[in-house]
């Protein structure tokens, strides 16, 4: 028998399913509840789950990556010695689509994922290493005050052509474009300092800076989201990944243009890191 717990999650809380696999092959639901999104809502989930678990079967939690607030829940039962696979949204949604649920609600949604586990021969999720989780945040908020100064330029570009013209409001933007300047530079400073601290780290940022076209930044992004390249499986996967695989639009005797997808992560927490957890069964 095989024992999976379903978990649909957000910020506040988390709905849970139960699901047990027969040796039948027949699937039974044994509980269906929700708890807190906090570390004190992750045991009593254990408690839980223990307290339902009369056949005393290996339990694997599984979830889907959404945003970043699964990775307490999945830190928390991963260094509890559970076993925990992590789901990527697309895949998740997809295999959503082909029951052609027409309610959807978190405790659906939760049974849904249970029932994917309890299908799928999912891979056990494990956390990021060293100091490979430090460098990817930081390189996130890198690029989120690149967007605040783009969008802070903009602005102030805006405001040079606006009729009455402040004074005021032009320093005001021109020294906010300033300090998320120098935000930005403390934070090179410090990603670089952190990854030369982890030797092998440092020599794949190296290595991919000796790549046309990747400066730094780009370098730390690719390693650090990808766990040291230990999420990638194959060249396709990477390609994926970042959006440059190619897109056919054919049907019958139409062909259309061939282009490259752009369907890059829009969260890295919850694409490849999450792929981890991602079923063998493509």
């Amino acid at each position: 028998m095989k024992g999976v717990v379903g978990i649909d999650i957000s910020k506040a809380i988390f709905h849970v399913c139960f699901m047990l696999k027969l040796e039948n092959k027949e699937s039974k639901v044994l509980g269906s509840t929700s708890f807190d999104n906090t570390d004190s809502g992750a045991m009593e989930l254990v408690k839980w789950v223990e307290k339902k678990n009369r056949e005393d079967v290996s339990v694997n939690y599984v979830m889907e990556a959404t945003g970043v607030y699964y990775e307490n829940l999945a830190y928390f039962l991963y260094e509890s010695g559970q076993e925990v696979a992590v789901i990527l949204a697309m895949k998740m949604k997809n295999y959503m689509r082909s029951f052609n649920v027409k309610t959807k609600t978190d405790k659906v949604d939760s049974k849904v994922i249970a029932e994917y586990g309890i299908e799928r021969n999912v891979e056990k999720w494990k956390p990021m290493s060293g100091n490979y989780r430090q460098i990817r945040d930081m390189a996130r908020e890198s690029m989120s005050i690149k967007k605040e100064i783009t969008r802070a330029k903009n602005q102030l570009h805006a405001l040079k052509y606006s009729k009455g013209l402040s004074e005021m409001m032009k320093q005001m933007k021109e020294e906010q474009i300033e300090f998320y300047k120098h935000q930005l530079q403390r934070l090179r400073v410090e990603l670089l300092s952190i990854a030369k601290q982890d030797s092998d780290l440092y020599k794949k940022i190296k290595k991919l800076e000796t790549i046309p076209g990747i400066g730094l930044e780009t370098a730390i992004i690719l390693v650090s989201e990808t766990n040291g390249f230990q999420l990638i499986r194959n060249i396709r996967q990477l390609v994926s990944y970042a959006g440059l695989d190619v897109s056919h639009n054919e049907s019958g005797m139409y062909k259309g243009k061939s282009k490259i997808s752009k369907k890059e992560s829009k969260n890295k927490a919850s694409t490849i890191y999450a792929g981890n957890g991602s079923n063998k069964k493509q």
